[in-house]
């Protein structure tokens, strides 16, 4: 992250890219700039004796910065950019025993960081930041539907899931979630349900629809019945995403002394919004070998009146940005990094080789570009919400919380 203490103008965006800024961030950057005339024209009351670096402490300038170019960020990593905001008015949580347990030990996590505070990593801040422009997919829960008429799927109790946009990604592992109604008048002794579950494939030479190929088998008592069970489809998943073409389908039966099929299945009753077959996708994620200890670094309010390099308050709320789609967290801290750098060694971040090619004219107040107070080390946020095709992500975005701020 970039703290703008200097004046980097748009001729010079051009250089970031060696330095790790991608071109749309820094065209996002550049905009920003456009729109925030007191940055380019500096501030009441700074004169050209006083430090280089007095723009870092207006602190609203740099509150609001931070915030226009966390939201610029979120936008293009969730895609907003491109597709705009979901539309959330028709969505539904899973109900399957996974997804309670992770939403459990999600609010568990956000609990556990916020006592713990400084004192150790979380989960999400083990993570290694390699997919720093969409963040990481760690697990999606993707409700089942009906096959698309596109594919020519013509047997019965057959459902589709949309793995679209996961072309890219490795599967670690997939369960298929199925939820049997509980069936009363059939609880006679001995009485045994059979599921199956079938793969549909293509027809091959010969013509027609999708055929049914028999992939597992279970049986299961009549008081075990009723509830949800579950699948281990990884290596069928794993083709899907490999060779999206291959994806037409599966078949789940689990029938009744009647013939009758026990099996939630899409577009049933109104009673059974959320027991959908269900697809808990887990792609593979790489912690860091060994914890490292965090630095504390300076920390500070807004009603400090310290002039040295702090980490102040920020609050991100989603609510207020009007965005419906996250489930988790409705908001968090992120945190922002002003004050002054008076006699601090250059360190070679990527925000200090930037500013040693920027032009002594173009910095505010016109005097030699000296070290600024920014970001020394971040950490990730992992998000809950609804992509765009309405299934549940889980996705960690790197970079989006300041853990500390020092003079580069």
């Amino acid at each position: 992250m970039l703290a703008f203490c200097t004046v980097i103008p748009r001729r010079n965006l051009d250089i970031m890219e060696q330095y790790g800024v991608t071109e749309e961030e820094s065209e996002q950057i550049a905009n920003i700039l456009d729109q925030t005339p007191e940055l380019l024209n500096g501030f009441d009351g700074l004169n050209n004796t006083e430090n280089q670096c007095r723009p870092c402490r207006i602190r609203e300038s740099q509150k609001k910065l931070r915030l226009d170019s966390i939201r610029a960020k979120l936008s293009h990593a969730l895609r907003l950019d491109v597709l705009g905001i979901p539309n959330v008015t028709r969505t539904r949580l899973p109900r399957v025993p996974s997804y309670e347990r992770l939403q459990q030990q999600y609010e568990n996590e956000l609990n556990l960081n916020e006592m713990q505070n400084d004192q150790a990593y979380s989960y999400a801040e083990q993570l290694e930041d390699e997919e720093d422009e969409f963040g990481r997919m760690e697990r999606t829960f993707i409700f089942s539907e009906d096959p698309p008429t596109s594919l020519g799927v013509e047997a019965p109790n057959a459902i589709y899931f949309n793995i679209s946009h996961m072309e890219n990604r490795r599967v670690y592992q997939a369960h298929l979630w199925v939820y049997i109604e509980q069936r009363r008048q059939y609880d006679l002794p001995h009485n045994v349900t059979e599921m199956f579950l079938y793969k549909l494939v293509s027809p091959g030479k010969r013509l027609g629809p999708p055929v049914k190929r028999f992939i597992k088998k279970r049986k299961k008592s009549i008081a075990e019945t009723a509830g949800w069970h579950q699948f281990d489809i990884t290596e069928l998943a794993h083709s899907w995403v490999t060779d999206p073409s291959s994806n037409l389908g599966v078949v789940v039966e689990a029938f009744d002394v009647n013939n009758e099929n026990l099996i939630v299945l899409p577009n049933g009753s109104a009673g059974s919004s959320g027991y959908e077959p269900n697809l808990d996708f887990r792609t593979t994620t790489a912690l860091h070998e060994n914890r490292r200890k965090r630095d504390t670094g300076i920390d500070c309010n807004e009603q400090n009146q310290f002039e040295t390099c702090c980490r102040y308050p920020l609050t991100v709320d989603f609510e207020e940005f009007k965005w419906d789609f996250v489930i988790a967290p409705l908001h968090y801290d992120a945190y922002y990094c002003a004050g002054e750098c008076r006699n601090e060694g250059l360190s070679q971040s990527a925000h200090a080789a930037v500013v040693q090619q920027v032009p002594e004219s173009s910095i505010i107040g016109g005097s030699n570009a000296g070290p600024c107070c920014t970001p020394v080390r971040m950490s990730s946020l992992t998000m809950l919400y609804f992509d765009h095709n309405l299934r549940v992500q889980l996705t960690t975005l790197p970079k989006m919380k300041v853990e500390r701020c020092g003079c580069a």
